[in-house]
């Protein structure tokens, strides 16, 4: 009897470790990095047993399958659609573009980020045929260089990356004004090395479900955001 019931004890706690293992969640935290006199602080959103996705339709808060919600590509100007080629769940839309210079490939749990040539085609290829997700924007970082983007000039303001490094991709935002070639430069002291842009301005509203499964509205500008055209999700696995 003693020997069932230390089993039996023994089956609840291995079931209960492997059920927290599995629980899908959103991990936060913050990150701080000195330039010259300035000292500049970034929120880093981690996935865990969850998945980045990209739609075009308006994600539901009310959903709580759903981590956290953001702008991914650019939108442009009236009558607004996205930016450059997109493949949502498979679906293609293309809206040419000279402007973006790298892409974001999701494909189940794998997320590639890479220049926009010369494999591009090949990729928005493979998101239709496995039913993946597919955007454009500028490139930040390939293999841990930072890559030119003038586009932003020396504008100082709030910045989002998708970012890559040991396998893991992790999204992450400044929390104070700075150029894009102080973001580049942080991402890569913080040992990224790959990174896509992701949009900010007035585009910058997104949200992120709590521990306390609350809603938190992150970005500094809302101004645009009745016009957004498109999002990068984390959603849990199922």
């Amino acid at each position: 009897m003693i020997k069932k019931t230390i089993f039996f004890t023994y089956f609840i706690i291995t079931l209960f470790t492997c059920l927290q293992a599995q629980e899908s969640k959103l991990k936060i935290d913050t990150l701080y990095h000195q330039i010259d006199t300035m000292n500049y602080s970034f929120a880093r959103y981690i996935p865990e047993n969850a998945q980045y996705h990209f739609q075009r339709v308006k994600p539901d808060s009310n959903n709580t399958d759903l981590l956290m919600s953001v702008v991914a590509a650019f939108t442009s100007k009236a009558p607004e659609h996205i930016v450059g080629a997109s493949v949502s769940n498979g679906k293609k839309r293309i809206y040419p573009t000279d402007a973006e210079t790298a892409y974001c490939l999701i494909v189940g749990e794998e997320v590639k980020i890479e220049a926009l040539e010369p494999n591009h085609k090949s990729a928005i290829e493979r998101a239709v045929k496995e039913k993946g997700d597919y955007f454009q924007q500028m490139h930040l970082i390939e293999n841990s260089e930072a890559k030119p983007c003038e586009i932003f000039k020396n504008r100082a303001t709030f910045r989002r990356a998708l970012a890559q490094k040991e396998g893991e991709t992790h999204l992450i935002e400044s929390l104070d004004r700075m150029t894009i070639e102080d973001f580049t430069n942080t991402l890569i002291f913080f040992g990224y090395q790959q990174a896509i842009y992701l949009d900010m301005g007035s585009w910058s509203e997104g949200w992120f479900r709590n521990s306390e499964n609350q809603i938190v509205r992150i970005g500094n500008n809302w101004k645009s955001s009745h016009l957004q055209t498109n999002w990068l999700v984390i959603r849990k696995n199922k």
